[in-house]
Protein backbone atom coordinates (compact mmCIF):
# COMPACT_ATOMS: atom_id res chain seq x y z
CA UNK A 1 0.00 0.00 0.00
CA UNK A 2 2.78 2.39 0.89
CA UNK A 3 4.61 2.07 -2.46
CA UNK A 4 1.37 2.97 -4.25
CA UNK A 5 0.97 6.05 -2.05
CA UNK A 6 4.54 7.17 -2.79
CA UNK A 7 4.03 6.59 -6.54
CA UNK A 8 0.81 8.61 -6.54
CA UNK A 9 2.49 11.44 -4.61
CA UNK A 10 5.38 11.50 -7.08
CA UNK A 11 2.99 11.62 -10.05
CA UNK A 12 1.08 14.49 -8.46
CA UNK A 13 4.28 16.43 -7.78
CA UNK A 14 5.47 15.87 -11.34
CA UNK A 15 2.13 17.05 -12.72
CA UNK A 16 2.38 20.24 -10.68
CA UNK A 17 6.05 20.82 -11.47
CA UNK A 18 5.90 20.34 -15.26
CA UNK A 19 3.85 23.51 -16.00
CA UNK A 20 6.14 25.51 -13.72
CA UNK A 21 9.23 24.31 -15.60
CA UNK A 22 7.62 25.07 -18.94
CA UNK A 23 6.70 28.55 -17.74
CA UNK A 24 10.25 29.13 -16.54
CA UNK A 25 11.62 28.09 -19.92
CA UNK A 26 9.24 30.41 -21.75
CA UNK A 27 10.12 33.44 -19.62
CA UNK A 28 12.66 35.64 -21.39
CA UNK A 29 16.04 36.28 -19.81
CA UNK A 30 16.38 39.58 -18.02
CA UNK A 31 18.10 42.25 -20.06
CA UNK A 32 21.45 43.50 -18.87
CA UNK A 33 22.78 46.94 -19.64
CA UNK A 34 26.55 47.38 -19.51
CA UNK A 35 28.67 50.48 -19.79
CA UNK A 36 31.86 50.69 -21.82
CA UNK A 37 34.12 50.36 -18.76
CA UNK A 38 32.03 47.50 -17.38
CA UNK A 39 32.30 45.72 -20.71
CA UNK A 40 36.08 46.02 -20.58
CA UNK A 41 36.14 44.59 -17.07
CA UNK A 42 34.00 41.67 -18.14
CA UNK A 43 36.28 41.03 -21.12
CA UNK A 44 39.38 40.57 -18.91
CA UNK A 45 37.59 38.38 -16.38
CA UNK A 46 39.96 35.50 -17.05
CA UNK A 47 39.22 34.58 -20.70
CA UNK A 48 40.80 31.29 -21.88
CA UNK A 49 43.76 33.02 -23.57
CA UNK A 50 44.61 34.92 -20.38
CA UNK A 51 44.22 31.80 -18.23
CA UNK A 52 46.56 29.88 -20.53
CA UNK A 53 49.13 32.69 -20.36
CA UNK A 54 48.94 32.77 -16.55
CA UNK A 55 49.44 28.99 -16.39
CA UNK A 56 52.66 29.43 -18.37
CA UNK A 57 53.74 32.04 -15.82
CA UNK A 58 53.13 29.52 -13.02
CA UNK A 59 55.27 26.94 -14.86
CA UNK A 60 58.09 29.46 -15.27
CA UNK A 61 57.91 30.31 -11.55
CA UNK A 62 58.35 26.64 -10.69
CA UNK A 63 61.35 26.51 -13.02
CA UNK A 64 62.95 29.34 -11.03
CA UNK A 65 62.68 27.23 -7.89
CA UNK A 66 64.22 24.34 -9.80
CA UNK A 67 67.13 26.50 -10.96
CA UNK A 68 67.80 27.85 -7.46
CA UNK A 69 68.09 24.28 -6.21
CA UNK A 70 71.57 24.25 -7.74
CA UNK A 71 72.78 26.33 -4.79
CA UNK A 72 71.54 23.79 -2.23
CA UNK A 73 73.19 20.53 -1.17
CA UNK A 74 71.84 17.13 -2.14
CA UNK A 75 71.49 14.49 0.55
CA UNK A 76 70.66 10.85 0.00
CA UNK A 77 70.02 7.93 2.32
CA UNK A 78 70.03 4.22 1.44
CA UNK A 79 69.59 0.99 3.38
CA UNK A 80 69.55 -2.70 2.42
CA UNK A 81 68.66 -5.07 5.30
CA UNK A 82 69.37 -8.75 4.55
CA UNK A 83 69.13 -12.25 6.04
CA UNK A 84 71.77 -14.77 5.00
CA UNK A 85 71.97 -18.58 5.32
CA UNK A 86 75.11 -20.57 4.55
CA UNK A 87 75.76 -24.27 4.13
CA UNK A 88 79.24 -25.05 2.82
CA UNK A 89 81.82 -27.84 3.20
CA UNK A 90 84.38 -27.20 5.92
CA UNK A 91 86.47 -30.44 5.93
CA UNK A 92 86.47 -33.04 3.17
CA UNK A 93 85.48 -36.62 3.87
CA UNK A 94 88.15 -39.29 4.71
CA UNK A 95 88.15 -43.03 5.01
CA UNK A 96 87.31 -42.78 8.66
CA UNK A 97 85.23 -39.57 8.97
CA UNK A 98 82.46 -38.09 6.85
CA UNK A 99 82.65 -34.61 5.40
CA UNK A 100 82.04 -31.86 7.89
CA UNK A 101 79.88 -28.90 6.92
CA UNK A 102 79.40 -25.46 8.40
CA UNK A 103 75.86 -24.15 8.55
CA UNK A 104 74.78 -20.76 9.85
CA UNK A 105 72.37 -17.81 9.46
CA UNK A 106 72.70 -14.12 10.22
CA UNK A 107 70.84 -10.81 9.97
CA UNK A 108 72.60 -7.75 8.54
CA UNK A 109 71.18 -4.19 8.73
CA UNK A 110 73.12 -1.31 7.16
CA UNK A 111 72.43 2.32 6.22
CA UNK A 112 74.40 4.88 4.26
CA UNK A 113 74.10 8.64 3.80
CA UNK A 114 75.71 10.78 1.09
CA UNK A 115 75.87 14.56 0.77
CA UNK A 116 77.06 16.68 -2.13
CA UNK A 117 77.32 20.45 -2.27
CA UNK A 118 78.26 22.61 -5.22
CA UNK A 119 80.68 25.07 -3.63
CA UNK A 120 81.47 27.16 -6.71
CA UNK A 121 80.51 26.69 -10.37
CA UNK A 122 81.79 29.97 -11.81
CA UNK A 123 78.33 31.52 -12.34
CA UNK A 124 76.59 28.51 -13.87
CA UNK A 125 73.69 28.35 -11.40
CA UNK A 126 73.40 32.15 -11.18
CA UNK A 127 73.04 32.42 -14.97
CA UNK A 128 70.42 29.68 -15.00
CA UNK A 129 68.43 31.48 -12.29
CA UNK A 130 68.59 34.78 -14.20
CA UNK A 131 67.43 33.06 -17.37
CA UNK A 132 64.38 31.50 -15.70
CA UNK A 133 63.50 34.76 -13.95
CA UNK A 134 63.58 36.71 -17.21
CA UNK A 135 61.51 33.99 -18.86
CA UNK A 136 58.86 34.32 -16.14
CA UNK A 137 58.80 38.11 -16.48
CA UNK A 138 58.46 37.86 -20.26
CA UNK A 139 55.57 35.44 -19.89
CA UNK A 140 53.86 37.90 -17.56
CA UNK A 141 54.06 40.50 -20.29
CA UNK A 142 52.62 37.93 -22.70
CA UNK A 143 49.67 37.58 -20.31
CA UNK A 144 49.25 41.37 -20.42
CA UNK A 145 49.29 41.17 -24.21
CA UNK A 146 46.49 38.60 -24.14
CA UNK A 147 44.55 40.86 -21.77
CA UNK A 148 45.07 43.85 -24.06
CA UNK A 149 43.82 41.87 -27.05
CA UNK A 150 40.68 40.91 -25.10
CA UNK A 151 40.17 44.58 -24.19
CA UNK A 152 40.60 45.73 -27.78
CA UNK A 153 38.17 43.11 -29.07
CA UNK A 154 35.55 44.06 -26.48
CA UNK A 155 35.97 47.78 -27.22
CA UNK A 156 35.59 47.19 -30.97
CA UNK A 157 32.45 45.10 -30.55
CA UNK A 158 30.93 47.57 -28.08
CA UNK A 159 31.49 50.56 -30.36
CA UNK A 160 30.17 48.60 -33.34
CA UNK A 161 26.91 47.85 -31.51
CA UNK A 162 26.57 51.53 -30.59
CA UNK A 163 27.03 52.49 -34.24
CA UNK A 164 24.48 49.85 -35.28
CA UNK A 165 21.92 51.35 -32.90
CA UNK A 166 22.59 54.84 -34.27
CA UNK A 167 22.22 53.49 -37.81
CA UNK A 168 18.84 52.00 -36.86
CA UNK A 169 17.64 55.35 -35.54
CA UNK A 170 18.85 57.05 -38.70
CA UNK A 171 17.12 54.48 -40.90
CA UNK A 172 13.92 54.86 -38.91
CA UNK A 173 14.09 58.60 -39.50
CA UNK A 174 14.46 57.88 -43.22
CA UNK A 175 11.41 55.59 -43.14
CA UNK A 176 9.42 58.32 -41.34
CA UNK A 177 10.44 60.87 -43.98
CA UNK A 178 9.42 58.58 -46.82
CA UNK A 179 6.08 57.86 -45.17
CA UNK A 180 5.47 61.62 -45.07
CA UNK A 181 6.51 61.94 -48.70
CA UNK A 182 4.15 59.13 -49.65
CA UNK A 183 1.31 60.98 -47.96
CA UNK A 184 2.22 64.12 -49.90
CA UNK A 185 2.38 62.24 -53.19
CA UNK A 186 -0.88 60.40 -52.49
CA UNK A 187 -2.54 63.69 -51.61
CA UNK A 188 -1.49 65.26 -54.87
CA UNK A 189 -2.67 62.17 -56.76
CA UNK A 190 -6.02 62.29 -54.99
CA UNK A 191 -6.29 65.99 -55.81
CA UNK A 192 -5.68 65.21 -59.48
CA UNK A 193 -2.56 67.38 -59.66
CA UNK A 194 -0.37 64.48 -60.81
CA UNK A 195 -0.73 60.95 -62.07
CA UNK A 196 -0.48 57.78 -59.95
CA UNK A 197 3.17 57.27 -60.89
CA UNK A 198 4.47 59.50 -58.07
CA UNK A 199 2.54 57.60 -55.41
CA UNK A 200 3.83 54.27 -56.74
CA UNK A 201 7.42 55.53 -56.79
CA UNK A 202 7.09 56.96 -53.27
CA UNK A 203 5.72 53.62 -52.05
CA UNK A 204 8.68 51.78 -53.61
CA UNK A 205 11.12 54.14 -51.89
CA UNK A 206 9.30 53.54 -48.60
CA UNK A 207 9.57 49.77 -49.03
CA UNK A 208 13.28 50.13 -49.77
CA UNK A 209 13.73 52.14 -46.58
CA UNK A 210 11.87 49.51 -44.56
CA UNK A 211 14.14 46.83 -46.04
CA UNK A 212 17.18 48.85 -45.00
CA UNK A 213 15.70 49.04 -41.49
CA UNK A 214 15.24 45.26 -41.37
CA UNK A 215 18.84 44.75 -42.47
CA UNK A 216 20.08 47.20 -39.83
CA UNK A 217 18.13 45.44 -37.10
CA UNK A 218 19.54 42.07 -38.17
CA UNK A 219 23.05 43.52 -38.16
CA UNK A 220 22.74 44.84 -34.61
CA UNK A 221 21.45 41.46 -33.42
CA UNK A 222 24.48 39.72 -34.93
CA UNK A 223 26.93 42.29 -33.57
CA UNK A 224 25.32 42.12 -30.12
CA UNK A 225 25.87 38.34 -30.08
CA UNK A 226 29.52 38.91 -30.96
CA UNK A 227 29.75 41.44 -28.12
CA UNK A 228 28.33 39.03 -25.56
CA UNK A 229 30.82 36.38 -26.69
CA UNK A 230 33.68 38.88 -26.35
CA UNK A 231 32.53 39.63 -22.81
CA UNK A 232 32.47 35.95 -21.88
CA UNK A 233 28.67 35.89 -21.56
CA UNK A 234 26.07 33.58 -23.09
CA UNK A 235 25.54 34.77 -26.70
CA UNK A 236 21.76 34.30 -26.38
CA UNK A 237 21.49 36.51 -23.29
CA UNK A 238 20.25 39.99 -24.22
CA UNK A 239 22.79 42.72 -23.56
CA UNK A 240 22.13 46.42 -23.97
CA UNK A 241 24.91 48.98 -24.26
CA UNK A 242 24.97 52.37 -22.60
CA UNK A 243 26.00 55.52 -24.50
CA UNK A 244 29.59 56.63 -24.14
CA UNK A 245 30.44 59.67 -22.04
CA UNK A 246 31.61 62.51 -24.24
CA UNK A 247 35.20 62.56 -22.97
CA UNK A 248 35.78 58.86 -22.29
CA UNK A 249 37.75 58.27 -25.50
CA UNK A 250 39.27 61.74 -25.64
CA UNK A 251 42.98 61.36 -26.33
CA UNK A 252 45.73 63.41 -27.89
CA UNK A 253 46.43 62.07 -31.37
CA UNK A 254 49.92 63.46 -31.90
CA UNK A 255 51.95 60.73 -33.66
CA UNK A 256 55.24 61.59 -31.90
CA UNK A 257 53.64 61.43 -28.46
CA UNK A 258 51.84 58.21 -29.33
CA UNK A 259 55.05 56.52 -30.49
CA UNK A 260 56.87 57.50 -27.30
CA UNK A 261 54.05 56.30 -25.04
CA UNK A 262 53.75 53.01 -26.97
CA UNK A 263 57.37 52.06 -26.34
CA UNK A 264 56.96 52.77 -22.63
CA UNK A 265 53.62 51.02 -22.17
CA UNK A 266 53.15 48.19 -24.66
CA UNK A 267 53.63 44.71 -23.13
CA UNK A 268 54.89 43.28 -26.43
CA UNK A 269 57.93 45.56 -26.31
CA UNK A 270 58.52 44.82 -22.62
CA UNK A 271 58.37 41.07 -23.33
CA UNK A 272 60.89 41.40 -26.19
CA UNK A 273 63.25 43.37 -23.96
CA UNK A 274 63.03 40.72 -21.23
CA UNK A 275 63.74 37.99 -23.75
CA UNK A 276 66.96 39.77 -24.68
CA UNK A 277 67.97 39.60 -21.01
CA UNK A 278 66.95 35.94 -20.95
CA UNK A 279 69.08 35.18 -24.02
CA UNK A 280 72.04 36.97 -22.44
CA UNK A 281 71.65 34.88 -19.27
CA UNK A 282 71.51 31.70 -21.35
CA UNK A 283 74.68 32.81 -23.13
CA UNK A 284 76.41 33.26 -19.76
CA UNK A 285 75.20 29.80 -18.75
CA UNK A 286 76.54 28.23 -21.95
CA UNK A 287 79.96 29.79 -21.40
CA UNK A 288 79.93 28.87 -17.70
CA UNK A 289 79.37 25.22 -18.61
CA UNK A 290 82.89 25.21 -20.07
CA UNK A 291 84.42 26.23 -16.74
CA UNK A 292 85.31 23.93 -13.82
CA UNK A 293 83.12 23.21 -10.83
CA UNK A 294 84.22 22.71 -7.22
CA UNK A 295 82.11 20.40 -5.11
CA UNK A 296 82.26 19.01 -1.59
CA UNK A 297 81.06 15.50 -0.80
CA UNK A 298 80.66 13.36 2.31
CA UNK A 299 79.69 9.74 2.88
CA UNK A 300 78.71 7.96 6.07
CA UNK A 301 77.59 4.40 6.69
CA UNK A 302 76.69 2.18 9.64
CA UNK A 303 75.99 -1.55 9.73
CA UNK A 304 74.80 -4.10 12.24
CA UNK A 305 75.28 -7.85 11.91
CA UNK A 306 73.89 -10.51 14.24
CA UNK A 307 74.74 -14.23 13.92
CA UNK A 308 71.65 -16.31 14.52
CA UNK A 309 73.30 -19.72 14.22
CA UNK A 310 76.67 -21.12 13.34
CA UNK A 311 79.94 -19.29 13.59
CA UNK A 312 80.71 -15.75 12.52
CA UNK A 313 81.40 -12.20 13.66
CA UNK A 314 78.61 -9.85 14.73
CA UNK A 315 78.42 -6.27 15.93
CA UNK A 316 78.29 -2.70 14.68
CA UNK A 317 80.56 -1.15 12.02
CA UNK A 318 80.81 2.52 10.99
CA UNK A 319 82.59 4.48 8.28
CA UNK A 320 82.86 8.19 7.42
CA UNK A 321 84.58 9.90 4.49
CA UNK A 322 84.55 13.32 2.85
CA UNK A 323 86.48 15.56 0.51
CA UNK A 324 86.52 18.35 -2.06
CA UNK A 325 86.59 17.63 -5.78
CA UNK A 326 87.25 19.55 -8.98
CA UNK A 327 85.63 18.62 -12.29
CA UNK A 328 86.48 20.27 -15.59
CA UNK A 329 85.60 19.26 -19.12
CA UNK A 330 88.82 20.23 -20.82
CA UNK A 331 87.50 19.35 -24.26
CA UNK A 332 83.83 18.91 -25.18
CA UNK A 333 82.77 19.92 -28.67
CA UNK A 334 79.09 20.04 -27.69
CA UNK A 335 79.75 22.71 -25.05
CA UNK A 336 81.59 24.90 -27.57
CA UNK A 337 78.73 24.50 -30.05
CA UNK A 338 76.16 25.35 -27.36
CA UNK A 339 78.06 28.53 -26.54
CA UNK A 340 78.04 29.53 -30.21
CA UNK A 341 74.30 28.88 -30.43
CA UNK A 342 73.72 31.01 -27.33
CA UNK A 343 75.73 33.87 -28.84
CA UNK A 344 73.63 33.87 -32.01
CA UNK A 345 70.42 33.63 -29.90
CA UNK A 346 71.35 36.93 -28.23
CA UNK A 347 71.71 38.60 -31.61
CA UNK A 348 68.35 37.19 -32.69
CA UNK A 349 66.65 38.46 -29.53
CA UNK A 350 68.14 41.91 -30.04
CA UNK A 351 66.88 42.03 -33.62
CA UNK A 352 63.44 40.92 -32.43
CA UNK A 353 63.51 43.76 -29.91
CA UNK A 354 64.22 46.27 -32.67
CA UNK A 355 61.47 44.79 -34.82
CA UNK A 356 59.01 44.89 -31.92
CA UNK A 357 59.94 48.51 -31.21
CA UNK A 358 59.20 49.43 -34.81
CA UNK A 359 55.94 47.45 -34.72
CA UNK A 360 54.53 49.10 -31.59
CA UNK A 361 55.65 52.55 -32.72
CA UNK A 362 54.15 52.04 -36.18
CA UNK A 363 50.85 50.82 -34.68
CA UNK A 364 50.68 53.88 -32.42
CA UNK A 365 51.52 56.30 -35.24
CA UNK A 366 48.96 54.68 -37.55
CA UNK A 367 46.28 54.90 -34.85
CA UNK A 368 47.11 58.56 -34.23
CA UNK A 369 46.98 59.40 -37.95
CA UNK A 370 43.73 57.46 -38.29
CA UNK A 371 42.24 59.40 -35.38
CA UNK A 372 43.16 62.72 -36.96
CA UNK A 373 41.75 61.66 -40.31
CA UNK A 374 38.56 60.37 -38.67
CA UNK A 375 38.06 63.68 -36.87
CA UNK A 376 38.24 65.52 -40.18
CA UNK A 377 35.85 63.02 -41.77
CA UNK A 378 33.33 63.52 -38.96
CA UNK A 379 33.41 67.27 -39.44
CA UNK A 380 32.99 66.97 -43.20
CA UNK A 381 30.25 64.35 -42.98
CA UNK A 382 28.29 66.40 -40.45
CA UNK A 383 28.58 69.46 -42.70
CA UNK A 384 27.43 67.38 -45.66
CA UNK A 385 24.52 65.94 -43.67
CA UNK A 386 23.38 69.43 -42.65
CA UNK A 387 23.41 70.54 -46.29
CA UNK A 388 21.60 67.40 -47.44
CA UNK A 389 18.90 67.89 -44.79
CA UNK A 390 18.37 71.50 -45.90
CA UNK A 391 18.22 70.42 -49.53
CA UNK A 392 15.65 67.74 -48.65
CA UNK A 393 13.47 70.26 -46.84
CA UNK A 394 13.67 72.55 -49.86
CA UNK A 395 12.88 69.75 -52.31
CA UNK A 396 9.96 68.60 -50.16
CA UNK A 397 8.47 72.08 -50.13
CA UNK A 398 8.97 72.51 -53.86
CA UNK A 399 7.40 69.12 -54.61
CA UNK A 400 4.50 69.76 -52.27
CA UNK A 401 3.87 73.08 -54.01
CA UNK A 402 4.12 71.50 -57.45
CA UNK A 403 7.27 73.41 -58.40
CA UNK A 404 9.57 70.36 -58.58
CA UNK A 405 9.18 66.84 -60.04
CA UNK A 406 9.32 63.69 -57.94
CA UNK A 407 12.81 62.86 -59.24
CA UNK A 408 14.20 65.93 -57.46
CA UNK A 409 12.62 64.80 -54.20
CA UNK A 410 13.87 61.22 -54.63
CA UNK A 411 17.43 62.42 -55.27
CA UNK A 412 17.25 64.65 -52.20
CA UNK A 413 15.95 61.71 -50.12
CA UNK A 414 18.80 59.45 -51.24
CA UNK A 415 21.41 62.14 -50.62
CA UNK A 416 20.05 62.87 -47.16
CA UNK A 417 19.90 59.18 -46.16
CA UNK A 418 23.40 58.54 -47.47
CA UNK A 419 24.77 61.62 -45.68
CA UNK A 420 23.27 60.62 -42.34
CA UNK A 421 24.62 57.07 -42.65
CA UNK A 422 27.97 58.62 -43.55
CA UNK A 423 27.92 60.52 -40.27
CA UNK A 424 27.31 57.27 -38.39
CA UNK A 425 30.19 55.55 -40.14
CA UNK A 426 32.53 58.48 -39.63
CA UNK A 427 31.74 58.60 -35.92
CA UNK A 428 32.32 54.85 -35.67
CA UNK A 429 35.68 55.17 -37.42
CA UNK A 430 36.66 57.96 -35.04
CA UNK A 431 35.66 55.94 -31.97
CA UNK A 432 37.46 52.83 -33.23
CA UNK A 433 40.62 54.74 -34.11
CA UNK A 434 40.66 56.39 -30.69
CA UNK A 435 40.15 53.03 -28.98
CA UNK A 436 43.02 51.61 -31.04
CA UNK A 437 45.17 54.57 -30.10
CA UNK A 438 44.37 54.05 -26.42
CA UNK A 439 45.27 50.37 -26.76
CA UNK A 440 48.49 51.22 -28.61
CA UNK A 441 49.59 53.62 -25.86
CA UNK A 442 48.51 51.50 -22.90
CA UNK A 443 45.69 53.81 -21.86
CA UNK A 444 42.92 51.30 -22.50
CA UNK A 445 44.19 49.15 -19.63
CA UNK A 446 43.94 52.10 -17.25
CA UNK A 447 40.17 52.28 -17.74
CA UNK A 448 39.72 48.98 -15.91
CA UNK A 449 42.10 49.74 -13.03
Amino acid sequence: MKPRIRLASFALALALLTPALALAQEQPLAERTVSFVEALRLAVRMPPAVRAALSRVATATAQITQARAGWLPTIGVSSSPSISFSDRPFLPATNTTPAQRVQGSSVNIDAAATARWNLYDFGRTAANVRSTERSRDALREDARTATLQALSNAATQYLTVLADLEAIETTRATVAQREAHLRIAQGRVDAGAIGPYDAVRARVDLDAGRLDLTIAEARVASDRAALTAALGLDPISPVQVAPLPDDLLAIEDDPTTAAREAVAARPEFAAARLRVAQAEAQRDLAHANRRPAITASANASVGYNEVLSGRGLGGISESLSGGVGLSWALFDASLAAAAEVADTAVVTAQENLLAQSLAVRAAAVQAAVSSRSARAQVEQSEHLAAGAAANLDLATGRYQGGAAPLLELVDAQATDASARIGVVRARLNLALSRAQLMAATGRLERLVD
